[in-house]
């Protein structure tokens, strides 16, 4: 069972947050990881926009096999987004969900190589696809955490 957080000591499960999230159209959710030399860190970010503010809750975890190879990491952040998406989808079946990725769609950075695809992949899995720089909840909220 993974643990998500509210804040630093405010704990929650998976269904007291689609509980909550339940009222809303749109459900965000975003994945980052950072290499240290120990392992990959990832976070996982489920958010809801609440004009002007974001409510998000996150879950991090550490990967000791993963090495630094960006392109490996990047499609892990994907899945473990898309996983996370589903098992949304699973309790809530018609609310919308928006997966936000770490890759930017401009040619000059490197994990531009992994847009299409990734956008096939979400999209594929039946959810919309938000990249950089529209994936705050990548980029923001899951980046945050993983520091």
């Amino acid at each position: 069972m993974t643990t998500w957080w509210l804040e630093k000591d405010d704990e929650w499960t998976l269904d007291k947050i689609l509980e909550y999230v339940k009222q809303y159209e749109v459900v965000h959710v975003g994945c980052d990881s950072k290499y240290y030399s120990r392992g990959t860190k990832f976070a996982i970010a489920i958010g809801v926009y609440q004009n002007p503010c974001v409510t998000y809750w996150y879950s991090k975890s550490t990967d000791r096999s993963m090495k630094r190879d960006i392109k490996q990491r990047l499609m892990a952040e994907v899945e473990k987004a898309i996983e996370v998406g589903w098992a949304i989808r699973e309790k809530l079946p018609d609310i919308k969900i928006v997966i936000h990725c770490d890759i930017n769609s401009d040619d000059n950075f490197p994990s531009s190589c992994l847009d299409q695809f990734s956008r096939g992949y979400v999209t594929g899995c039946g959810f919309e696809y938000v990249n950089k720089p529209n994936a705050w909840c990548a980029s923001g909220c899951a980046d945050y955490h993983t520091r």
